[in-house]
């Protein structure tokens, strides 16, 4: 049979606290009362361990209700404490975030109190419940399990779990104080502990989730908790028999290896800004010396220059790519809005790669929509899209071949489609394609120049103005984008 929890009234309000004392005692539950926070906290200090629940009302006077529910959080305390408020509003939510299980609303009638009493009386008994069957099990497992908890517990990133019913079931020291848990309360609800809302849904989604289509050590999440950057790895966690039984969560924090890349990029950028001026000198001069400006060249001597005069074209591509990625960093692509027409852009960008396109006899086709395809952006931001799609399908396309394209509207988009008959990309590629500094190494492309930035730029700024790209290629036949932005209005 299961034993009645002792319970203590916290309430200034004489008239209810006689009431709910009636209650109690019609009940045959074991009463105490109080009508401050102090004397509440000389009851539970005089008694340890003797009070289970606590009706404790938020509207105490002098130091209040969240000073003692504050208190029994730091000391750990075991009592389920029920608040009581006049709306359950504001004030009550934070208790519940410090620690108490429920709110009762005043005035209340018997029936409201006795349906909220009953829930927490079989929430003391659950707890109580639990508690035995670990203590049980502690003694069936001996010291490895306490070995574990300990090693576990030492670890230097935060872990925790959580069952199918999303109940938290273990977290270690580092988690509870990465986001301010209470890891003692274990089968409290996780969205009662878990206080950041993007961790409790991703927890969720995971146990949501079909076992088939869960991902295994996948990182799906990243978020900055006080001074903290943690990079949270979820994982499902099945039983022996192949069962989904729970998800767990490993948080790492990355403030200090996000502050070193952040040097690195800005030492990267600086060095790009440097050098811009001094490859464009070179450049200048090695045109003036090739094209036989600055004197006659022997047939050995113009094919070494000229090499080297292609090696600067390429420096300084990937000069203009690190800084064209620097401003889209900084937010710059954002700052000079205006309407643009497409048509134009695109025939501007078609006359630059004229040149390129010519030296591999490709042809470049164009078509526009008769309905004038307009949006809204910076012109330098808009002109590197087209710029760096077409150039990249040029690069990849081997001579003779075709670039065509496309751009027309689609309900509230406009679209610009980019369809070559290039060497193709492995569907293996595809989802890495726009990563920075990601460039598909094979046979095929391993004398392709090119700095892995463009691709990755145009997907940042396509990102920036809430438009989409997608993707579609075959080996050998070709690869087709086709980049999607909100149409001016």
């Amino acid at each position: 049979m299961l034993s009645k929890p002792n319970i203590l009234v916290v309430e200034n309000n004489i008239a209810v606290l006689n009431k709910i004392t009636e209650l109690l005692t019609s009940g045959s539950y074991n009463v105490a009362s109080a009508e401050t926070s102090m004397e509440a906290l000389g009851i539970i200090q005089k008694n340890p361990g003797r009070i289970d629940i606590m009706l404790l009302s938020l509207d105490l006077p002098r130091l209040g209700a969240m000073p003692l529910l504050e208190t029994l959080r730091k000391a750990k305390s075991p009592i389920l404490v029920i608040v009581m408020s006049a709306d359950c509003g504001e004030e009550a939510i934070e208790a519940i975030h410090a620690g108490a299980y429920d709110c009762i609303r005043k005035p209340f009638t018997t029936g409201r109190f006795w349906v909220k009493m009953n829930r927490s009386i079989e929430r003391f008994h659950l707890k109580r419940q639990l508690e035995s069957l670990q203590k049980e099990r502690r003694i069936i497992q001996g010291p490895v399990s306490d070995s574990m908890l300990a090693i576990l517990d030492s670890m230097a990133d935060g872990l925790l779990a959580a069952d199918l019913h999303g109940s938290l079931v273990y977290c270690n020291s580092k988690a509870a104080a990465a986001l301010d848990l209470m890891c003692d309360e274990f089968g409290r609800p996780k969205q009662q502990v878990i206080k950041n809302k993007e961790l409790e849904r991703l927890l969720a989604d995971t146990i949501g989730q079909e076992p088939d289509s869960l991902p295994k050590g996948h990182e799906i999440c990243l978020w900055e908790v006080g001074e903290k950057r943690l990079r949270v790895h979820i994982d499902p966690v099945f039983n022996r028999d192949g069962e989904l039984i729970g998800v767990v969560a490993l948080l790492h924090d990355v403030m200090h290896i996000s502050g070193l890349n952040n040097i690195k990029d800005d030492f990267i950028f600086m060095v790009s800004h440097q050098l811009k001026s001094p490859l464009s000198s070179m450049l200048m001069q090695l045109s003036v010396v090739v094209d036989g400006l600055a004197g006659d060249l022997n047939s050995k001597q113009k094919d070494l220059l000229s090499k080297a005069k292609e090696k600067t074209k390429g420096m300084i591509s990937l000069v203009n790519d690190l800084l064209d990625f620097r401003r889209i960093e900084e937010g710059k692509v954002l700052q000079q809005i205006e309407r643009l027409d497409l048509r134009e852009i695109l025939q501007r960008t078609v006359e630059l790669m004229a040149i390129s396109a010519e030296e591999k006899n490709i042809a470049i086709e164009t078509h526009v929509d008769t309905d004038q395809p307009f949006v809204t952006g910076d012109r330098n931001a808009i002109e590197a899209v087209l710029v760096n799609v077409i150039s990249n399908s040029i690069k990849y396309t081997p001579g003779g071949g075709r670039v065509a394209v496309t751009i027309y509207r689609s309900a509230e988009d406009v679209r610009i489609k980019v369809v070559d008959t290039g060497i193709g990309i492995a569907q293996a590629d595809i989802q890495r394609i726009f990563d920075k500094f990601y460039r598909i190494r094979s046979e095929t492309t391993k004398n392709i120049a090119g700095s892995g930035l463009g691709l990755s730029i145009v997907k940042r700024i396509v990102d920036l103005y809430k438009g989409t790209i997608h993707v579609e290629s075959e080996e050998n036949k070709g690869t087709t984008f086709i980049i999607s932005l909100p149409a001016a209005r």
